[in-house]
């Protein structure tokens, strides 16, 4: 698999825009990957002519900057560009006429859900990668992936191609979801509450809680737990295919808790997850895992886009 053929580099004066630019210079060399600087003057902060043509005029150093830093590496930028407008949308538009398939920005400590890196997550067509961590090498060391969905190989597959690459350590990561698994109580929904007056169907109230016995929640435990090690089984064989070991973890708690702690825990400085649809009911009602790990690692995050 193809890591990049084709970076898009969006910047501007964070710490971690510094820390991304570092990275895309970095893996551009080592991919032999075209780059493509962009810095989008943002009107939704900057309104006034007087301070857009203030910030046109800092971008545009900015990116001459970068291309300087690019040419001592011996690199080639093939375009530079400042664009005055919604951040979001410029960039998605501009990633999509480079036709670039990794689009990098730097990731804002514990970025909030409204922020650019934010909205990307949701609407990138191409696979992301958020930086925090600080490339003194432009290496990767260890690379955490994390494996909930036996559909979701593209993850594995481009963990996998990571670690081969960069000769990483490469863990994969299933996480038991006690959220969903161990609940103690269930709400009685409408049709059963409906069904109340049928003879043998016990009165249920709309809304009410009903115990689940603890052999069911065993049951339920146990059965999630041995579709983990069947998952983690399947990506350790796309794993060597690919000619990469693997070590494997199950653990158990909220998804996106237990991976950026065991991330975290683990000096991993790469997260690697597989960017799942939601409905927006889903989305309000359970929000988004990859959404949550993004804004809240402590180290960089590649989302592989199922749609790249």
């Amino acid at each position: 698999m193809n890591i990049a053929k084709r970076i898009q580099l969006v910047v501007d004066r964070s710490i971690n825009s510094e820390k991304a630019t570092d990275q895309a210079v970095k893996m551009a060399k080592e991919l032999n990957a075209e780059l493509f600087s962009l810095y989008v003057v943002n009107t939704h902060m900057y309104k006034t002519p007087n301070v857009i043509e203030a910030m046109v005029r800092t971008g545009k150093k900015h990116l001459i900057t970068i291309k300087e830093t690019a040419t001592n590496m011996k690199l080639n930028i093939n375009t530079s560009t400042v664009l005055v407008g919604g951040p979001t949308n410029d960039i998605l538009k501009e990633t999509k006429l480079n036709q670039a398939d990794l689009l990098i920005i730097g990731a804002g400590d514990n970025s909030p859900k409204g922020s650019v890196p934010g909205k990307l997550v949701r609407k990138a067509k191409c696979n992301l990668l958020l930086v925090r961590s600080d490339p003194v090498t432009g290496d990767f060391s260890k690379i955490l992936v994390l494996t909930n969905d036996i559909k979701l190989e593209k993850a594995p597959l481009f963990a996998a191609s990571m670690a081969k690459r960069y000769n990483a350590e490469l863990t994969t990561c299933y996480v038991v979801d006690v959220e969903q698994v161990m609940i103690r109580n269930r709400v009685v929904y409408l049709q059963e509450a409906s069904n109340c007056n049928i003879a043998h169907m016990p009165h249920r109230a709309l809304g009410e809680k009903v115990p689940i016995s603890p052999t069911l929640l065993d049951k339920l435990n146990t059965d999630l737990t041995n579709e983990g090690y069947r998952v983690i089984d399947t990506v350790a064989r796309i794993a060597k295919d690919a000619g990469v070991d693997v070590n494997s973890e199950i653990l158990k708690g909220k998804p996106a808790e237990e991976i950026i702690k065991y991330a975290e825990e683990g000096d991993f400085d790469l997260i690697v997850m597989e960017h799942t649809s939601r409905s927006k009911v889903s989305q309000l009602l359970l929000g988004s895992i990859p959404e949550k790990v993004a804004r809240n690692a402590s180290c960089s995050v590649m989302i592989v886009n199922r749609a790249s």
